[in-house]
């Protein structure tokens, strides 16, 4: 990304001055630490979800995320609680599906040109809704209604091979389906002007992330 457009995206030099970075979080620690916050999550041992008053008031004049997560609105699936993140650790863009959009892009592209997130992770869930349509959809021939063809369009290329092949456990299949758009929708992400760049010379990573509901623990993918 140019000077000139970071400059832009941060509203000047008085900007700038009055909100510090995240830019010293390198991806392996910022990946380091949602590993952690997971591993705290999992095993019902919180520790940033107490003094949230007075990090809100801390924070009223700047942020400094450590990463960024683009994930499905579903209700169960909250990145803060999942990671043990506090107010202000992580940028997070949510839609059905945690599929890549113009806006979901352009926010992204936000989050490391702007605040210096170095780590964007795509996190899938089991029985995603977004994920279970499209596949239903492919397979049955049936496209969605208006609105939410828009979700299937962005999913369908990721998981088309395994609608189409119908595989002898719906459930199993359907869990492949959503492995496969995390990891098609980390794959957009690459592709970006601004991001693909940034990967290429090693400044920026993009991580694709499962999370099973029972145990809630997050694999990563890649």
């Amino acid at each position: 990304m140019g000077a000139g457009l970071v400059a832009a995206l941060r509203g000047g030099d008085a900007a700038r001055a009055a909100a510090p970075t995240s830019a010293g979080v390198s991806p392996s620690a910022a990946l380091a630490r949602l590993r952690a916050g997971n591993g705290r999550f999992v095993n019902a041992a919180l520790t940033n979800q107490n003094g949230l008053t007075e990090r809100r008031l801390a924070l009223t004049g700047h942020q400094a995320p450590f990463a960024a997560v683009l994930s499905c609105s579903d209700s169960r699936v909250p990145p803060e609680l999942i990671f043990d993140a506090s107010i202000g650790d992580l940028f997070v863009v949510r839609n059905a599906g945690n599929v890549v959009t113009p806006a979901a892009l352009g926010t992204l592209e936000y989050g490391y040109g702007a605040l210096g997130i170095k780590l964007i992770l795509v996190l899938g869930h089991e029985k995603c809704g977004a994920v279970s349509a499209t596949y239903d959809a492919i397979r049955d021939k049936k496209p969605l209604p208006p609105n939410l063809d828009v979700l299937q369009r962005a999913i369908e290329p990721g998981i088309a091979q395994l609608a189409a092949a119908r595989a002898s456990s719906e459930q199993g299949a359907l869990h492949a389906a959503v492995v496969a758009n995390a990891k098609a929708q980390a794959a957009n992400l690459r592709k970006s002007a601004v991001l693909g760049a940034a990967i290429r010379n090693g400044d920026c990573t993009v991580v694709a992330a499962d999370y099973g509901f029972e145990a809630g623990k997050v694999s990563f993918l890649t």
